[in-house]
Order: structure tokens, then sequence, then C-alpha cells
């Protein structure tokens, strides 16, 4: 079995730092998001792993990211009864040039460990959007309207809790563009788990 063994030493994985509790007061919840959660600081050392985990073909790393994410999440977090775990999806286009969506390698990861179901059919990406990286909080926000889609072939219950995945929360505005469509859907309980942010 693949593993993040030797592409990620043990160094650099203990010295990963939390997000501060307190700094999630001053972040704003992305709308139609009952709850969101990033786990990791997103300093120097994460985007280290992160671009190792998207450009560096290790899949394997972002299954490390969801078991490591699995022991940090809050203690009240069963409490809104997690189900499916919706990896947000890549573009068709940007999953055949990767080979594999990273939030879906970090969804599997955190599943393994909540013996929850990694559900990737029900939302879909219909627009190749640019890389947010360099762009600012409207510019994000523009960039990602209507982006995603829901499959209507998909019969999930309504009242299913659906946790979304993402790799890092920086406006949420991808987080906002596909719970809405979700929301739009009937889902009445939408929260996200975020592998990372930035203070």
């Amino acid at each position: 079995m693949e593993t993040a063994q030797g592409v990620i030493c043990d160094d650099c994985w203990q010295k990963l730092e939390l997000f501060p509790t307190e700094e999630l007061k001053t972040k704003n919840i992305p709308e139609n998001l009952d709850l969101i959660w990033p786990v990791f600081l997103f300093d120097e050392l994460f985007q280290k792993i992160i671009h190792t985990l998207k450009y560096q073909g290790n899949a394997s790393v972002g299954r490390e990211i969801g078991r490591r994410i699995a022991r940090h999440l809050p203690s009240n977090f069963d409490e809104y009864r997690p189900e499916l775990f919706v990896p947000i999806p890549l573009h068709p286009i940007k999953l055949r040039e990767r080979g594999y969506n990273q939030s879906e390698a970090i969804a599997t990861g955190l599943a393994s460990q909540l013996k929850g179901i990694v559900e990737t059919g029900l939302l879909k990406r219909i627009k190749n959007t640019a890389t947010q990286t360099k762009l600012n909080a409207e510019e994000r926000q523009a960039n990602m309207q209507m982006a995603f889609t829901i499959n209507r072939k998909k019969t999930i219950a309504c009242e299913t809790t659906i946790v979304l995945i993402d790799d890092v929360f920086t406006t949420g505005a991808t987080l906002a563009s596909a719970a809405q469509m979700l929301r739009q859907a009937g889902y009445k309980r939408i929260i996200a788990v975020t592998a990372a942010a930035p203070l």
C-alpha cells in the first residue's frame, strides 16, 4: 500500500501547528454552512506539504493529512452526526491533469478513522475555474459562481449530514459555492472540515 512515509518526514508531521480555536471567531462562516472547522495552521511548512500533495503526485500525503485531521476535530464533532464526507470536486480537465483529487484523498483518510462514507458522485464541478491563489476575496467569489452542480441521479436523503472536505479555507468562496448548490437541493445540515487555514 502506498504510504506517506518517506515523502514527508516524521519530524515535519510532528511540527504541524493546529489552527488556534480562538481565531475561528474572527473568520466568517461561509454562507449556507452550519459549521466550518479548519484543523491545521496554513504556514510555510503546511504550504510545502500541500504543494507535495497537489503538484508532486503524492495522493498518500492527502490520506495521511485526513488521518491526522481525525485526531484533532472538536470534542463535540459527533454531535453533528457526520454521515457523508463529500470532497470538493475538481473539474474533469484538472482531474485528468493531476490524476487524483487532493480533497478526495484527504476525505478518504478522514473517513477511514471516523467510519464515514466518502461520496464523490453527489457534487460535480462544471466550471474549470482559474487558480484562486492570487485572487482577492471578491475575485474568488466571482471565480466560483456557478462552479458546481448537483447530480440529480443520486438519491441521498436530504436529512443526511453532509461534511464538505477541502484542503485550505481562505475566504470560503469555494465552500460557499458548493454549499449553496447542496442547500438548494434541499440538504438541511451542511458542515465543512478543511485541512488548514491561514491566520
